[in-house]
């Protein structure tokens, strides 16, 4: 039986991320309208995004006595935003929130 992988469809814009948008998931171009869309500040995507497990404090302990873990793909968002003043601004490793 396999365990359900978190997901979730919203990043959240952080302060200074408005304007023109460029919007990538794992290095990949987005296409607003497409693949998103911007609704209340936040980027909305029209397929759900890895967000990982909370590591307990079992497995936090183990990871740092042992130096083992399990490393999961977390989907990465970084937005470029072009403001009306021209000014340029990066926002990296933005992560989904959890659908709940």
């Amino acid at each position: 039986m396999s365990e359900e992988v978190p997901t979730g469809h919203r990043v959240l814009l952080p302060d200074g991320a408005d304007g023109a948008l460029m919007v990538f998931v794992n290095g990949k171009q987005m296409t607003e309208s497409v693949d998103f869309d911007v609704v209340d500040g936040a980027l909305v995507f029209t397929v759900p995004l890895h967000v990982g497990r909370k590591t307990g404090f079992l497995g936090r302990l183990q990871m740092t006595m042992v130096g083992v873990g399990v490393y999961e793909a977390i989907d990465k968002v970084d937005v470029h935003a072009t403001g009306a003043d021209g000014s340029f601004c990066v926002f990296s490793d933005l992560v989904a929130d959890r659908d709940t």
